[in-house]
């Protein structure tokens, strides 16, 4: 299962993990000094959201800076007529509400 946000899409990213040396200039030393740069993976804070919509529960992989859009598109989502669609057609559509 991918690290990916199903309504943002972030995604892993990365970056460098630099180790310092030394007291700063402001502090009265000569400055720091970088001693090793190692890259690692940040990770996107990612939760599963278990929703009921018509009946049906849809599971999302959100990251939480977006959780509050998905539950602010239910409403929207409800006056839709759900009952004859899939569980993948209703994500669909509730991805398209959250996107807008």
């Amino acid at each position: 299962m991918s690290r990916i946000c199903e309504v943002s899409g972030k995604r892993p990213v990365v970056a460098n993990r630099i180790v310092r040396r030394g007291k700063a200039k402001r502090e009265g030393g000569v400055g720091k000094k970088t001693t090793g740069i190692s890259k690692h993976r940040q990770h996107p804070n990612l939760r599963k959201l278990k929703l009921e919509v018509a009946g049906k529960t849809i599971t999302l992989r959100v990251a939480m800076s977006h959780v509050d859009r998905v539950y602010e598109a239910l409403p929207r989502l409800r006056g839709m007529k759900l009952e004859r669609m899939s569980e993948a057609e209703i994500k669909r559509a509730l991805l398209r509400l959250v996107r807008s």
